[in-house]
């Protein structure tokens, strides 16, 4: 039986940072198991490149994702969190996005909050989402996860300016304000942020 990521997160946590490889296929995600790592990560770049020959420039689909997530989860028995990029749209597309990933055996999946079409978090001038459009975006990927079901969904901006904990804090202290940021490529502190308003 697949472990429980939960679980495995829980009984790690003492032991200092969890180290989990990238996989882009089956055969890739078979050597990660071998080597034992106890989980892995379906990355979008690796899946967009050498699955479809493709930039990670918001190319690829949830149909394409949710695909090779699939093949990878049924090809080894430890847990595989997969890259749902932004969600594939707004809080009503992140329902879908999660009951399909969880249909191909995904422990956890990642939600960026950036706007489409959404780039690899490497590139440059990535645009950020407003807070609320954000947290109503988890919220509906929360409320969405199957009954009994254990897989964990994380929200996570790939933009250096705003790390998990720094953006909900940011969220907090922009309520009802709005807006869209441009964030650019490794901002870091007080870095640069530009906004654009809609």
């Amino acid at each position: 039986m697949r472990p429980d990521l939960g679980q495995l997160i829980e009984r790690t946590a003492q032991e200092g940072p969890l180290a989990i490889p990238g996989a882009d296929n089956p055969f890739t995600a078979k050597l990660v198991e071998a080597e034992g790592f106890p989980v892995l990560y379906m990355t979008g770049m690796g899946t967009a490149a050498t699955i479809y020959g493709l930039p990670d420039v918001g190319l690829l689909t949830l149909t394409e994702m949710v695909f090779n997530a699939g093949n990878i989860a049924r090809a080894v028995d430890i847990p595989v969190i997969a890259d749902a990029d932004n969600g594939y749209g707004n809080a009503v597309n992140a329902i879908r996005t999660v009951r399909e990933y969880e249909r191909a055996g995904v422990a956890a999946i990642q939600i960026e909050d950036q706007a489409f079409p959404k780039k690899c978090g490497h590139m440059d001038d990535k645009v950020l989402i407003s807070c609320e459009e954000m947290v109503g975006k988890v919220r509906a990927a929360v409320a969405a996860r199957g009954r009994g079901g254990h897989a964990d969904r994380r929200p996570y901006g790939r933009a250096r300016r705003h790390r998990p904990r720094r953006r909900a804090a940011a969220c907090r202290g922009r309520r009802g304000r709005g807006g869209r940021r441009r964030v650019p490529r490794g901002a870091r502190g007080r870095g640069r942020v530009r906004s654009r308003r809609r």
